[in-house]
């Protein structure tokens, strides 16, 4: 719509002025320049100026015209005019008239709003476009006219009638050729004209199903008449108002379900002033508040106090003010028990009876903001636990490479013909070493344990073989200090059973280990009982009792802790403290308990309990793989090594090593995948021993790049030497295509076993 259309309203009622005006202001049409005047001569002074005049609004009473003659006027003042009548509501006959004189339509002024208005407007406009074009008038007015002679039978009707009840054209119908060829129109007819009989006229609305199924809703006005020669007659005009009847139908529709929205939603909404009085509020505001409506809409206190603190109450008001709404502004809530909420609020600017007020959501987040909250503490502790882990990694592959150098050298010298004093430093390097890699792998596990990265089997053991297996290893230990170490089982004890027995043997190498170590002289006795057992499942409760120092009382627990030692006058005792926090993890995280009680100078008994499975099965498949065992290399085998490692101490230490083993062995070396990859390709090799972190491409690359190779290369056995103890956890090395690993610093019989494993020689 250009700017430079224009609206011509006469209308003497300043009040009906406005409002039209108003109501323009929300349509389509609201760049049209409005011209008010007050007469009708001063209309007709701009009708006959103004040329682009968009429609005329007139009003049929006016200080100086009243009625038809009125319309009939501007009707020749501007006979292209669209004009629009508007009537009281006691005129509607008169409204019609107008019609039939020239008006496009008419508005009842108290009964239009202004999509009526607007649409009223595009009607007109329509209809005075297609004068020129009738049927496109008659389409779009949606209004037609009839004339019912009862004493001649006939009907006599518009265009736009027949287009309206989808009939064909006719000048003039017979009523019983009406009857059986329209038969929906004849039962329309009888119905307005029956109503028209009673009272000499009638309005109204109705719904009716066309010939084709099709329903429209009508607006229909019939009074009874007579005709010029005195016959009875009815005048008629129908509208098809179904568009306009759909849209009130869905602003019914808005309405309730704004109704629903607004006492259902779960969100705080209310209206309220900006003095702070509350006009209306839903349930969700009473529960916010925590208080009832009642109290709420009569209290004299200002409802804003709730918004805390007051330097945010004030930000929101006047920020509403100033811009006319507000979207997710953050408020705190007090309600009436003195607790805060946090809440979003989305408000606008309203125009209400008591002055300037506003409608406002309030959208609790308390909870949400609190999950958030639990949420990022969890991501940071994640990301701690995480950088933690990584940095552990990396000190445990620090420091494993250079211990590998120095185990491997202690080994290979101690299998020389070496003095005495010299092999006494070299045990004392190999067992410091040990000790070292002892507090490495303590670190590394507490953190895997922390982090709840460790995985627990379940497969049958026999009990009696672990624990004879603790006493012949811990008996050298003991043997040393003279201490006598014994372990005593219940007769009644069940043997075969399924659980972990790798994690089983660490707790008790453990705790009899620390036993040993806190003893000076006496005995350490570990003692096996069975709790409970209920035909599948036992509990069975491992007592290490000595008679060492003892723990203080008020110490007992804190052994249990990380990086806890016990300190005495005249000795210091080697160890990490992780020892002992070990256990605790290790047996609690498969739902056992675990304890101690001591006494100073008497001695201390470590305790716990765990439940196992028992093993119903023939045979034990433990005992089976006990009796597996690999056929090692003869020393004079003859086979093929290529060694893939960048540390030039740990190169030595491997070649070393394999020769003392097997003096015919041929090593080839690579100092980084790349190398090796050459390597592979110009000779073949019956194992790799494949180091994983390495400069231009570390181990894992070179071992994808060799799978890919043509066989019989690409089936060449490859086992991962590395110092990163996490490998045989995540499997990466299998992902990567590494049939083994061997974890440095490596024991050599380890090395040795899983090389005879895998090499294939004619033996």
């Amino acid at each position: 719509m250009v700017s430079t259309q224009k609206v011509l309203l006469i209308e003497d009622n300043p009040g009906d002025a406005a409002l039209v005006q108003i109501y323009l202001g929300d349509t389509e049409f609201q760049g049209c320049e409005v011209i008010h005047k007050e007469s009708l001569e001063a209309g007709l002074a701009v009708a006959r100026e103004e040329e682009n005049l968009l429609a005329i609004l007139l009003d049929l009473k006016l200080p100086d015209s009243s009625g038809l003659p009125t319309l009939e006027k501007i009707v020749d003042a501007a006979p292209n005019s669209n004009i629009i009548v508007l009537t009281g509501t006691s005129d509607r006959e008169l409204g019609l008239t107008a019609v039939r004189l020239g008006a496009q339509d008419y508005l009842v002024k108290g009964s239009f709003d202004a999509s009526v208005l607007s649409k009223t407007l595009r009607f007109s406009i329509e209809r005075n476009r297609v004068l020129k074009r009738l049927e496109e008038t008659q389409v779009l007015a949606k209004i037609g006219s009839w004339e019912y002679d009862l004493d001649h039978e006939r009907l006599t009707a518009s265009r736009e009638f027949f287009r309206i009840f989808k009939l064909p054209f006719r000048n003039v119908v017979a009523i019983d050729e009406l009857q059986s060829s329209a038969p929906f129109l004849f039962d329309f007819f009888q119905q307005i004209h029956g109503q028209t009989a009673v009272t000499g006229e009638s309005i109204t609305e109705l719904d009716l199903e066309l010939a084709d199924g099709e329903k429209v809703h009508l607006y229909t006005r019939c009074t009874a008449s007579r005709s010029d020669d005195g016959g009875q007659v009815y005048l008629g005009m129908v509208q098809d108002v179904s568009e306009r009847f759909k849209a009130q139908q869905e602003i019914l529709r808005n309405q309730r379900r704004y109704k629903e929205i607004f006492s259902q939603s779960h969100d705080a909404i209310f209206i309220a002033t900006f003095e702070g009085r509350l006009i209306d509020l839903n349930a969700a505001t009473e529960k916010l508040l925590h208080s009832s409506r009642e109290v709420l809409l009569s209290s004299a206190q200002p409802f804003h106090d709730c918004f805390n603190p007051a330097v945010s109450r004030q930000a929101f008001l006047e920020e509403l003010r100033q811009k006319g709404a507000v979207k997710n502004f953050e408020l705190r809530v007090e309600n009436s028990l003195g607790q805060i909420r946090e809440c979003l609020a989305t408000a606008s600017l309203l125009s209400i009876d008591e002055g300037e007020g506003y409608t406002c959501i309030l959208h609790d987040v308390t909870e949400q903001r609190q999950v958030e909250k639990l949420r990022k503490a969890r991501e940071m502790a994640e990301q701690s636990a995480r950088m933690k882990e990584q940095f552990l990694a990396s000190v445990s592959h620090e420091m494993r490479t250079p211990m590998n150098a120095i185990l491997g050298m202690s080994n290979i010298l101690l299998q020389m013909d070496l003095p005495e004093e010299q092999k006494d430093m070299v045990q004392s390097i190999r067992h410091s070493s040990g000790i070292l890699l002892g507090i490495v792998n303590d670190i590394l596990q507490i953190s895997s344990l922390q982090n709840g990265k460790v995985e627990f089997n379940s497969e049958p053991f026999d009990l009696n073989a672990t624990l004879d297996g603790l006493q012949s290893v811990m008996y050298y230990k003991a043997s040393e200090k003279d201490i006598v170490l014994s372990i005593h089982r219940d007769d009644s004890l069940a043997n075969k059973l399924i659980g972990d027995q790798l994690r089983l043997n660490q707790v008790l190498f453990n705790l009899v280990g620390n036993a040993v170590k806190f003893t000076d002289r006496g005995t350490v006795d570990i003692f096996v009982k069975q709790l409970r057992d209920d035909g599948n499942k036992v509990r069975l409760r491992f007592e290490v009792k000595d008679t060492g120092i003892g723990i203080p009382p008020d110490k007992i627990e804190a052994v249990f802790d990380t990086f806890t030692r016990i300190r005495t006058k005249d000795r210091i005792y080697e160890g990490t403290g992780l020892g002992l926090a070990i256990c605790k993890s290790l047996v609690e995280s498969q739902g056992g308990s675990i304890g101690a009680v001591s006494q100073p100078g008497v001695g201390s008994t470590f305790w716990f309990e765990l439940d196992f499975e028992k093993d119903k099965s023939a045979g034990s498949p433990s005992e089976e793989a006990v009796q597996k065992t690999v056929e090692m290399l003869p020393e004079d085998a003859t086979f093929s090594v290529l060694l893939v490692e960048d540390h030039k101490l740990n190169q030595v230490v491997a070649r070393k090593t394999l020769l003392r083993k097997w003096p015919k062995v041929q090593i080839t070396l690579a100092e980084n995948g790349q190398e090796a990859l050459d390597k592979i390709a110009e000779a073949d090799f019956d194992i790799v021993l494949m180091d994983v972190q390495m400069p231009v491409m570390d181990g894992f690359e070179a071992t994808v790049n060799i799978r890919k190779m043509p066989p019989p290369k690409s089936n060449i056995p490859i086992l991962a030497m590395t110092a990163h103890a996490h490998v045989s956890r995540d499997d990466k090395f299998s992902e990567a295509g590494m049939n083994d690993f061997v974890i440095k610093p490596f024991d050599p019989e380890n090395l040795f076993e899983k090389i005879s494993t895998y090499v294939q020689i004619t033996r």
